[in-house]
């Protein structure tokens, strides 16, 4: 029977314990005998100990994206790499003090006259639910509270219904970094504000006007509700919707109808993407140097990620929570999470039983994997030099990384790119299993119709893995059997 374990910090929301309990997994106390751990963050000791049985809910090195300050730091990179028009996912983003000057410049282009100042959002790096967000016209003062802060332009221009602001919070597990595996779940959840929105320079300090918080605007709400002065409203709607109810209206609403939402859906899709892509190399960095198992295949992520709208229908990022809210206030939100959660269960397929005490001594080699297998010692250099590609107009120059085609083919003899190792074959079944188990989640990376976007995009070029699964999943357009038929 497997077992969980909830971390000392992480919290136990009943949604997650009673997924955990209709999975028919059963709860532990053990340090050592558990199948997966909840936690709120997966320490070094955790990741070197972990067995091929066991699996922990946080990849090392995910704070880039979850941390706002990280945040803003990596999407500049790639914007810097990249140009502005293909990695303009978040509004212009500033980490103060040390990027003061980049601020100042950014407002001295756009000020505008003396009563339309640019507006900014400023937010603390690590804080959530809206505490401590504030709105300024103009370069903001440094808060005497904080050390350090986000600054962002605002988006002023968000899309309305019934002339109040939304975001959208969906939900997004990542199964490997190496190769790179993104799931979106098909459901998530639009939070409005609940008062009408004034437009981006006006009443900057009520905040249940211009944040979508549902933690900041539940209290509002109820008072709206009621008919409190100055909260009532010609056309209340509820607080909170799902995904489902927001295609329903635009369907019957926008004047693109369908299309409305699939170009949301669209720019949901490469919003995701290209975050996850800031962070590639540094998460694989992160997992070689504390990982037992050097593909980090022990660790899987759930997300939370909010994005806005904006009356053009682009999507933005607003921020990436690593370790989401999982609470129940509502009915919507326990139909919401606790579905989601079955699927993501399923998804990471955690191996029911664990090994006797035989079968976890290692081998003749000192390891715990098969002959053959590609593994590294932990601490341990490749004894060859990593295989690297290069798609597109790759922005690094390095002479070890090649410029190959994606293989039409596996184990082709006349292709030494394409013969396969033992851990290879298992890599890109293993892929192909998981999607048989995806459940609700749908695969945004890798995706035949997006890859030859997203491949240039590998700042450090694209790893073996990525390259191979890359491969496979082109291949599968031609013959569904491709993945089957790597002869083991």
């Amino acid at each position: 029977m497997p077992l969980y374990k909830i971390g000392p910090t992480a919290v136990a929301f009943a949604v997650v314990l009673n997924a955990f309990e209709a999975s028919g997994m059963k709860y532990t106390k053990s340090n050592e005998l558990f199948n997966i751990l909840w936690a709120k963050r997966a320490t070094p000791y955790t990741l070197e100990s972990l067995t091929p049985y066991q699996k922990v809910n946080h990849f090392p090195g995910a704070w880039g994206l979850g941390r706002k300050d990280n945040l803003a730091v990596n999407i500049n990179m790639m914007k810097r790499y990249h140009g502005e028009e293909v990695y303009g996912i978040t509004p212009p983003s500033f980490w103060i003090p040390r990027q003061q000057a980049d601020l100042e410049k950014d407002a001295a282009r756009d000020r505008g006259d003396a009563e339309n100042p640019p507006i900014y959002i400023v937010k603390p790096c690590a804080s959530s639910c809206g505490r401590g967000i504030t709105l300024h016209k103009g370069v903001p003062p440094m808060p005497v509270f904080l050390k350090e802060f986000v600054c962002q332009r605002y988006i002023g221009d968000p899309l309305l219904i019934s002339g109040r602001k939304f975001d959208l919070r969906l939900y997004c597990v990542v199964t490997s970094f190496d190769p790179l595996r993104i799931y979106l779940f098909d459901e998530g959840l639009v939070r409005f504000a609940a008062m009408k929105y004034p437009g981006s320079d006006k009443e900057l300090d009520n905040i249940n006007m211009h944040l979508t918080n549902y933690s900041i605007n539940k209290t509002a709400e109820l008072k709206r509700q009621t008919g409190e002065k100055g909260l009532e409203s010609e056309d209340p709607i509820e607080i909170k919707w799902c995904i489902s109810d927001l295609k329903k209206y635009l369907m019957n609403n926008h004047p693109d109808g369908i299309k409305a939402w699939e170009t949301i859906q669209r720019g949901c899709d490469d919003t995701v993407v290209k975050a996850f892509l800031s962070v590639e190399n540094s998460v694989i960095e992160r997992i070689r140097q504390s990982c037992l198992d050097k593909t980090g295949r022990n660790c899987f992520e759930l997300f939370g990620i909010d994005l806005l709208v904006d009356s053009r229908l682009k999507v933005w990022l607003i921020e990436m929570n690593i370790m989401p809210s999982l609470a129940t206030g509502s009915n919507l939100d326990k139909a919401v999470k606790s579905r989601m959660l079955a699927h993501m269960l399923t998804l990471i397929r955690v191996i029911p039983n664990r090994r006797n005490a035989l079968d976890d001594q290692p081998n003749e080699n000192g390891s715990d994997h098969e002959p053959g297998e590609d593994y590294v010692p932990r601490g341990a250099a490749p004894t060859t030099p990593e295989r690297i590609y290069k798609f597109g107009h790759h922005p690094a120059a390095s002479s070890y990384i090649k410029r190959v085609p994606l293989l039409k083919r596996f184990n082709d003899p006349n292709v030494e790119e394409s013969m396969l190792s033992r851990a290879e074959v298992l890599m890109l079944i293993e892929a192909e299993e998981e999607m048989h188990c995806a459940g609700g989640f749908r695969r945004v990376f890798p995706a035949s119709d997006t890859l030859d976007l997203y491949l240039p995009l590998f700042t450090h070029g694209v790893r073996r893995n990525n390259f191979l699964l890359a491969s496979a999943v082109k291949q599968k357009v031609k013959n569904s059997e491709c993945i089957l038929n790597l002869g083991i």
